[in-house]
């Protein structure tokens, strides 16, 4: 097994949690390796191993991904590569199913397999009622791809285990492309005992996303408990409807969904699946076309929920999420009632929490708006991260109650 020398002045950013690495943070470039081998990396400054694998064809800036630090030091030159490998994915995805079991709810969906959170980098995993969808993102997961749907399917022999590969991902890291494994039935998900059907055309493409799963329940919660009177909900960016359902299941009488993709079919059917017929409409607009036109018509709703998809991946282009994020909020609250509630949620990495709440408070104070902020959250279970600074903490959610008029 091939080691490699942490340089001195990145031992820090390792040591704080810094997971992704390049190879000015090593004190040589290395050579024949090849692509995804896992090595070992030796931190003189601190002491510490820490077992990565490595990529040098990756078009992406990170080449190097750290797996785990290697407490015992057990791993060193004489170690086999492929048999360390093997053994600690067997391990690794054994564990990743327990956690998943901690908390109850997650039985029949959730995502079993969250990349670094797992100690599997590159590695995604969401299992639904009858089917578990795998998508492999590096080349350290991708060498041993038989070894990881085998263990999968072991462990959940009553599930169909099929690839869901991201095409662009692979490309990245010059991966070969496989021929799609296609879904003959479609998708079945039940969520706080709300029950989603997704065509299989829309499985293949995007799949589902159970991240906002724990935010969905605390709002369904909310306005159980709430005394006001919601008589309307809009679900903006509604993808299958998941906001939607939970207002109409908290008691709305009536919800528009909006989203620019073709999901009319999908999002009628969830609505008289979950027995709601009749409450619920559907446009297929821009989001912020939709807005426009919302407030020419003057119309007005008393809960609205905003969870666009993410406005930048990039840090350097932080700003420009930021003042989307202000301009969406700024033309969704001109369409709230006096005492009504609006929702905040964010996917974006790179805008933090606080941030976002600054956006949704200039944008009531251009619409001369007072707000109360009642409820925050992120991710569910299954999205572990271990705080704010974790690569994998990107979901965000804020719930305002709004009223009209200066303080």
């Amino acid at each position: 097994m091939k080691s490699l020398i942490l340089h001195n002045k990145s031992s820090a950013k390792v040591v704080r949690g810094e997971r992704e690495l390049t190879f000015s943070d090593l004190t040589e470039e290395p050579r024949g390796t090849i692509p995804g081998e896992w090595i070992l990396l030796l931190d003189q400054n601190s002491k510490r191993n820490y077992l990565a694998y490595i990529n040098s064809f990756s078009e992406n800036y990170f080449k190097i991904k750290i797996i785990c630090e290697d407490f015992e030091k057990q791993f060193n030159a004489n170690s086999n590569e492929e048999t360390v490998a093997i053994l600690l994915i067997e391990n690794f995805l054994k564990e990743a199913f327990l956690k998943r079991k901690v908390f109850k709810g997650y039985e029949t969906g959730s995502r079993l397999v969250y990349g670094s959170a797992d100690f599997l980098p590159g590695l995604i995993v969401d299992m639904h009622e009858k089917i578990i969808l795998i998508q492999i993102n590096t080349a350290g997961m991708d060498r041993f791809r038989n070894l990881i749907h085998g263990i999968i399917q072991d462990s959940y022999k009553s599930h169909k285990v099929l690839f869901l590969d991201n095409a662009e991902y692979r490309k990245s890291e010059m991966l070969p492309t496989y021929e799609s494994e296609k879904l003959n039935e479609d998708l079945t998900i039940l969520e706080n005992n709300i029950r989603y059907k997704i065509d299989k055309s829309v499985v293949q493409k995007i799949g589902y996303y159970y991240d906002h799963r724990e935010n969905r329940n605390k709002l369904r919660a909310l306005l159980k408990r709430s005394s006001l009177s919601l008589q309307s909900g809009l679900d903006l960016f509604c993808y299958v409807g998941s906001w939607g359902l939970h207002l109409l299941d908290s008691g709305v009488p009536k919800v528009d969904f909006v989203d620019q993709a073709n999901m009319e079919k999908v999002v009628e059917e969830n609505v008289k699946l979950n027995g709601y017929n009749n409450k619920g409409s559907f446009f297929r607009s821009d989001v912020f076309k939709f807005l426009d036109q919302a407030i020419i018509q003057n119309k007005k709703y008393d809960v609205i929920i905003s969870d666009p998809p993410a406005f930048t991946k990039s840090e350097k282009n932080k700003i420009q999420a930021l003042q989307g994020y202000e301009k969406l909020h700024t033309k969704a609250m001109k369409l709230l009632n006096d005492k009504s509630l609006f929702v905040a949620a964010s996917c974006t990495h790179p805008v933090g929490i606080e941030e976002l709440d600054r956006t949704v408070q200039e944008a009531a104070f251009k619409n001369n708006l007072n707000v109360q902020l009642l409820d925050l959250g992120t991710q569910g279970f299954d999205h572990p991260s271990s705080g704010f600074k974790d690569n994998g903490f990107y979901i965000k959610y804020l719930v305002y109650y709004v009223t009209r008029g200066k303080k």
